[in-house]
């Protein structure tokens, strides 16, 4: 009898060493994964701000001739658009679209309203640029008739001076000399909120139809253009540049659910937490059955200790989609916090069966579904099962949240661990 009792205390004591093993291994991994997922200051702000006087400069042309840029401000409309040559043919090329669209302007209005329009070559290294790198920009100018002046910004000096994060960007400036958009990248999306841009700096922007005059009964389609390109922006890790674009879709239609909803995301991740709560509390109250913004309010009353509200969001948002492995996630970490342990498996539960028979990013999510939250799930079911007395249970759910953690089981996988900030919703 005494044998078998030290059997079962040995078996027991080996059993902790190997939860609190798996537990801090977890804890370590996840700990570790945070940090890498902070973006650094560095890369977080662009030099310049709209409304702000354009930096003059001087830069050589592809030929060596000096350029006074800085002369055209406060005298003509200008576009700079910082550009670099593609990395190979399998990439999209948004520098060369970027070139190519802008062209098309210059040649329209260039003698007309006196637009310029100057490209900024950005060379492959900061140092020398040798001449068989110029003689490939001169080429590619040439093949794509591209007519306005390209200038060589040798040493990045230029790229530094404005800031920019993002190859291709483009900086308007208007007639008196003031940064008036500033656009990084070019996706699809942006083009129609450029040319209706590059139309209001040379005075050509186009009265409203008669139509659209009268009472609305849907979104500004303007409006929405300039919310897709601020969605593409926070998509590439551009938060602070997506709200330019936001803020004006917000002002043109300030009836438009997804904008109020993007703008609060942003505005959380930035940390002004507070906006960010007025920005899903009118998604809300515009649509009651938006999803992604009951879950967001939500997510941001429990981080308050707003328990009674945040279940009710939660409810709400699980009546709506009751798929929603977030939401059934989150509800159970509530749970747990508030001892309603038994109602905290059962939703931990339903929300691990979600996230795991998921295989590709539902509409819902910013990112494919992250082993973040399945480990995170895990964990906190090993803790309730442990509690409960299911030491065997609580062992093997802490054991598999392990070999996630140790990318045994995530190793084919193209995903990253997130924050769980990452869990908020769009669309």
């Amino acid at each position: 009898m005494n044998n078998k009792i030290m059997r079962n205390r040995r078996t027991k004591k080996i059993a902790d060493r190997i939860y609190a093993y798996s537990s801090m291994l977890i804890q370590t991994v996840v700990l570790i994964a945070l940090m890498l997922s902070i973006p650094s200051a560095s890369s977080a702000l662009i030099g310049i701000k709209e409304g702000e006087a354009s930096p003059k400069f001087i830069l050589e042309d592809l030929n060596g001739a000096p350029v006074d840029v800085g002369g055209l401000f406060g005298r003509k409309p200008v576009i700079i658009a910082f550009w670099e040559l593609p990395i190979s043919k399998s990439f999209i090329d948004y520098s060369m679209d970027v070139l190519k669209f802008l062209n098309d302007f210059y040649e329209q209005h260039h003698d007309a309203t006196g637009l310029e329009v100057v490209g900024i070559y950005t060379p492959e290294d900061d140092g020398e640029v040798p001449g068989s790198e110029i003689e490939r920009v001169k080429n590619l100018v040439k093949v794509n008739k591209i007519k306005f002046t390209i200038l060589v910004d040798r040493g990045f000096v230029i790229f530094r001076e404005y800031g920019v994060i993002a190859l291709p960007s483009t900086v308007m400036i208007d007639k008196e000399g003031k940064i008036k958009f500033v656009y990084p990248s070019f996706p699809q999306a942006a083009q129609p909120v450029v040319s209706e841009q590059i139309r209001s700096l040379i005075g050509l922007a186009q009265a409203p139809a008669a139509k659209e005059t009268e009472k609305k009964t849907g979104p500004d389609s303007h409006s929405v253009r300039l919310y897709n390109y601020a969605l593409q922006m926070y998509e590439k890790g551009l938060p602070e540049q997506a709200l330019s674009p936001l803020k004006k879709s917000v002002e043109m239609d300030a009836d438009f659910p997804p904008a109020h909803n993007l703008m609060g995301i942003i505005l959380w991740k930035l940390g002004n937490f507070e906006g960010a709560i007025g920005e899903f509390e009118k998604a809300v109250t515009l649509d009651k059955t938006y999803v992604p913004a009951h879950f967001n309010y939500g997510v941001l009353l429990f981080e308050s200790e707003k328990s009674a509200e945040a279940e009710r969001h939660f409810k709400e948002t699980l009546s709506l989609n009751s798929d929603l492995a977030e939401a059934h996630y989150v509800l159970g970490l509530l749970y747990k916090k508030t001892d309603r342990e038994e109602e905290a498996v059962r939703e931990l539960d339903t929300a691990l069966v979600l996230f795991e028979k998921r295989k590709t990013a539902s509409a819902y999510e910013i990112y494919a579904p992250s082993a973040f939250h399945r480990i995170s799930t895990l964990y906190t079911l090993s803790e309730l099962y442990r509690k409960k007395g299911e030491a065997a249970r609580a062992l093997d759910v802490l054991q598999k949240a392990a070999r996630l953690a140790l990318g045994l089981e995530i190793k084919n996988e193209k995903e990253n661990l997130h924050r769980s900030r990452d869990l908020m919703l769009y669309e």
